[in-house]
């Protein structure tokens, strides 16, 4: 997604939506097949191609391994200029895209990933448009261990959104937002790991990167759901 260096691995949250396609063997990409959400399995120390059908502008593309391996993601446009990468310590991530469609055309872009680990990951891939209306929220469900910082990337496109953050009740969670100059614009510091935010983001025909820090206060680790809508 976007690249802060002076910030820790972090997983990225975007919306998600299903109208275009992915397919793919590993090392060559091949032609589209329209399925929305397809699941690849990618081999230990090893490259996996998928070609991205898309149709839309903007589209989301979502990433998201099993859990068990590093995986990391570049995509390519149709003249092969890299438009994405996240080389993060994760499996997950989310971009959204601005490819040049119009008028029902399509481009295909291509995306590579890259299995560090020395078993084989399940990565799932979603690709679709953004939903105007707000109504499909985006989900991301974090893992945060006890007394430790998480940091997830917001990709925000829209003119405003409205953030809910739950955890699992174990421990005392604080929520912090920063923006892409590393300002505060939103923090929760109450006793407990709920939150809700809502943020006027004007992006103006294109998106704008957030960032969210996740503190767990507590000695075990806490689940942390953190749900967008975009308006």
């Amino acid at each position: 997604m976007f690249q802060f260096s002076k910030f820790p691995a972090a997983k990225a949250l975007g919306r998600m939506a299903a109208c275009v396609g992915v397919v793919a063997v590993p090392g060559i990409a091949e032609a589209a097949d329209y399925s929305p959400v397809r699941t690849y399995r990618v081999e230990a120390q090893s490259d996996y191609w998928v070609d991205l059908n898309l149709c839309n502008n903007p589209v989301v593309v979502d990433m998201r391994g099993d859990g068990d391996t590093d995986v990391d993601f570049w995509i390519y446009d149709n003249r092969n200029n890299q438009v994405f990468s996240d080389v993060d310590m994760d499996d997950n991530s989310v971009v959204t895209l601005n490819p040049p469609v119009s008028g029902g055309r399509c481009v295909i872009y291509r995306l590579k990933m890259h299995n560090y680990g020395n078993v084989w990951n399940g990565v799932q891939i979603r690709v679709g448009d953004n939903n105007t209306n707000g109504d499909a929220p985006s989900v991301g469900t974090y893992r945060v261990e006890a007394n430790r910082d998480f940091w997830v990337d917001l990709n925000l496109c829209r003119t405003s959104a409205r953030i809910e953050i739950a955890g699992d009740g174990d421990t005392d969670v604080d929520y912090t937002i920063y923006d892409n100059n590393n300002r505060v614009v939103a923090q929760d510091l109450a006793l407990n790991d709920r939150a809700n935010f809502n943020l006027s983001v004007n992006a103006r025909g294109g998106c704008r990167p957030y960032r969210l820090k996740l503190n767990n206060l507590g000695n075990v680790w806490n689940q942390v759901t953190v749900t967008i809508w975009e308006y």
